[in-house]
């Protein structure tokens, strides 16, 4: 889901070149008085959201309550604190590129255990938290064209296993020279890393990405040898790894087809073997909520429709003993009552 609120901002930004109805083109400040001054609330995909981009603010103001999408960019906010989205515990897809920031607090998205989305691309990001990557949710993560990114993935620690179930990270345009290690990514499909310097291209990073489909290296590799890609080259091709490159001409020259015979490393299969062994476990565990889920839905059925039974009956029973009782009431009485009568009046 990529922007899904910014279809009004476009309607408004091509309204602004084009003719009023007396023939004459709006003014700096008309275009200006046009645009929206504050979010604005609306419904995408029955999910609710705010739309605050391109507001020119410097913060984010205080928001109604349960919105499930926030798209924040094209702002100018510049630092993200421990508790300035704390109390939107319920965004699911959070969009703040093109923004200024450059500060993000450790504990700026602890709170977001739904955050299935974040896209920080387009910031001046100096130091990035390991806390994102710990997210329970964090499918989708954009950190794109961050040209100050690559100081802090350097010497970042990250905490393996990540617990972000990760199926798409793209850090082009960040300035990278080597590729950060993120450990077993078992659920990652497409990764972007084009666009970035780099000195290496070594395989190791991917062999702990047994699900990945894409890899994207558009003008990466450009200061790399083409022999000493050629490894990680192979291991792509052996795992059906579709790479893409602007420019493949390399890779069908004679120079890769003189590079010297190499033979894929057995750690890089161990490696490997251990990323599908992380993926079955989460998918053993998946399934295994899912069933507990049907179970206990059923057994709550049952219950219900049990109580429901229960309460059929009682309330039969109950009206079956009025009746019962309205009819004894109505019996005239018999002999032998009368003969008692008597007895009793003789007695006396």
């Amino acid at each position: 889901m990529f922007k899904m609120f910014k279809f009004n901002y476009y309607v408004v930004l091509v309204l602004l070149f084009t003719k009023s109805n007396n023939g004459k083109e709006m003014t700096d400040i008309e275009a200006l008085a046009s645009l929206p001054t504050r979010c604005t609330y609306e419904y995408a995909y029955e999910m609710y959201g705010a739309h605050c981009a391109g507001l020119r603010l410097s913060k984010i103001p205080s928001l109604r309550g349960g919105i499930e999408i926030l798209d924040f960019s094209d702002n100018k906010l510049q630092e993200l604190h421990a508790d300035t989205l704390s109390s939107y515990t319920s965004i699911k897809y959070l969009y703040l590129a093109e923004n200024q920031i450059y500060s993000i607090d450790k504990d700026a998205f602890t709170y977001l255990t739904y955050l299935q989305t974040l896209d920080l691309s387009k910031n001046v990001i100096l130091e990035l938290s390991d806390s994102i990557f710990q997210l329970p949710s964090l499918r989708k993560l954009y950190l794109n064209g961050n040209p100050l990114l690559h100081l802090s993935l350097n010497g970042m620690e990250i905490t393996k296993p990540i617990k972000a179930p990760l199926e798409l990270l793209d850090l082009s345009d960040c300035k990278i020279k080597t590729l950060p290690d993120f450990g077993v990514l078992p659920q990652l499909l497409l990764y972007n890393i084009s666009h970035n310097p780099l000195i290496s291209f070594d395989p190791s990073p991917f062999s702990s990405m047994c699900k990945l489909a894409k890899v994207d290296v558009t003008e990466s590799l450009d200061k790399i040898k083409v022999c000493d890609m050629k490894l990680t080259i192979m291991w792509f091709q052996e795992k059906r790894v579709y790479f893409q490159l602007g420019d493949y001409t390399r890779l069908n020259s004679r120079e890769y087809e003189n590079c010297r015979k190499m033979e894929l490393p057995e750690s890089l299969n161990i490696s490997y073997h251990n990323c599908r062994m992380a993926y079955t476990e989460i998918q053993s565990i998946q399934t295994s909520r899912k069933t507990w889920l049907t179970i206990g839905g059923g057994l709550a059925g049952f219950l219900v429709g049990f109580v429901l039974l229960l309460y059929i009956m009682h309330r039969h029973n109950v009206a079956q003993t009025k009746k019962t009782t309205k009819e004894v009431k109505k019996v005239p009485p018999t002999e032998n009552s009368t003969a008692t009568e008597v007895l009793l009046n003789d007695v006396a």
